[in-house]
């Protein structure tokens, strides 16, 4: 099957200069695979945050150099090297200013910035704070999980708990859709990332795409790096 990371590389085409990760359901598994992807085809690429991530001594960043402070600044990235910047947190690696990620952005071919908390939903509606995409992003990855097929609404969808019911392709269509949904603040090329297809049917997947025709949404597995159906070219 197509290299689900070649074929966001290739939708994102020369937007890729700083590119935001949103959502909920997959993003650090996103943001790590296109990094490598990245690397791989020789970029210098920056891996951070406007929020919270997990710190790296608790995820597989696989980054070449690892920085928490104003030392990134007398670093000199290399072509194919990846580099993890963000604050040391009590719990969590924070966002670095803006000012400092803006800095950093002509130094790199590269940057790629997890915006979106969802605390390990599938689903999530945004509030009035999130996602925190910076001015200069090009491109932005909204990632959802279709695992949440027939399950809660409440406990799969962050920003939901209040709502009664289960995930079906109605809903999904209308959370797509939803103005405070994965796009929420989106900027500069935009693409939908439908992961862990692998957990769906094909008939699942078929239903939400012709539910959406407007939308740019690719079908794949960020876990696998595989691409179950693409939506072309639609921006």
């Amino acid at each position: 099957m197509t290299s689900l990371y070649a074929a966001i590389a290739s939708y994102i085409g020369s937007a890729h200069r700083q590119i935001a990760i949103t959502g909920s359901g997959g993003k650090t598994t996103t943001m790590v695979g296109l990094a490598a992807h990245y690397a791989k085809i020789g970029h210098s690429v920056l891996v951070s945050t406007t929020t919270k991530v997990h710190k790296p001594s608790a995820c597989a960043y696989h980054t070449d150099y690892t920085f928490t402070d104003d030392a990134i600044f007398d670093h000199t990235p290399e072509p194919g090297s990846r580099t993890f910047y963000a604050l040391e947190g009590k719990e969590k690696a924070l966002a670095p200013a803006l000012a400092h990620l803006q800095r950093l952005a002509s130094r790199y071919t590269v940057t790629l910035l997890e915006a979106d908390g969802a605390r390990g939903k599938a689903l999530k509606i945004h509030s009035e704070r999130d996602p925190v995409i910076p001015p200069t992003v090009t491109a932005t990855i909204a990632v959802f999980s279709l695992a949440a097929l027939g399950k809660s609404i409440r406990e799969e969808c962050f920003g939901c708990p209040d709502s009664e019911g289960l995930v079906d392709i109605a809903y999904l269509t209308s959370y797509l859709n939803n103005p405070d949904g994965p796009l929420k603040r989106a900027r500069g090329r935009k693409l939908i990332l439908a992961n862990q297809c692998d957990r769906v049917d094909k008939a699942a997947i078929a239903a939400l795409r012709a539910s959406c025709p407007a939308l740019s949404i690719l079908f794949g597995s960020a876990k696998d790096n595989t691409v179950y159906y693409s939506e072309g070219s639609r921006s």
